[in-house]
């Protein structure tokens, strides 16, 4: 769904407007299945241990209750603290399918996960609605979609491994 973007004082670019990502209920449902059975495989393996949003049980609060809880500690003492927040814009843009499917068989994720993963983010299409009118679909090179319940569990498993090697928690 195109929506325009309020306040602009030009409808004339792409900038624009807001892409909204309708996926239907059904779809919906059975990626919440197949993120919870992903959940409880990644989590012995692809998922950092110390990851919380995204993750049931563990939001993005309560990170910041960590971080200000280690913060106030170490100010304790009087060391001087800082603290680094990163926004990783169009993350899931980045999900790329042929590299997560290798980080999910080498985390020893089943073989019907790494299958329905694989599938989920293969070849995907788009059919733009513009004030009410339905355009033809198209390919997209964004691979795990915006609004998708398992996207963001993909998004983490890629970033981890990204990050695994380096040395970085």
């Amino acid at each position: 769904m195109v929506l325009d973007k309020p306040g602009k004082p030009s409808y004339e670019w792409p900038s624009s407007f807001r892409i909204i990502v309708l996926l239907r209920t059904m779809s919906k449902i059975l990626e919440r299945i197949i993120a919870v059975h992903l959940l409880l495989a990644a989590s012995r393996g692809p998922i950092h241990p110390n990851q919380c949003g995204s993750l049931p049980g563990l939001s993005t609060y309560d990170a910041c209750l960590t971080l200000m809880n280690d913060l106030k500690s170490l100010q304790r003492p009087r060391l001087k603290v800082s603290s680094l927040v990163l926004d990783i814009k169009a993350g899931f843009d980045n999900v790329d399918n042929p590299t997560l499917a290798r980080i999910l068989r080498e985390g020893g994720i089943p073989h019907y996960l790494v299958s329905w993963v694989s599938s989920f983010l293969g070849e995907r299409s788009c059919t733009l609605v513009f004030h009410g009118l339905r355009g033809t679909p198209a390919p997209v090179n964004v691979v795990a979609p915006q609004g998708s319940p398992i996207s963001p569990l993909l998004f983490l498993i890629m970033s981890h491994a990204s990050t695994a090697g380096s040395g970085e928690v």
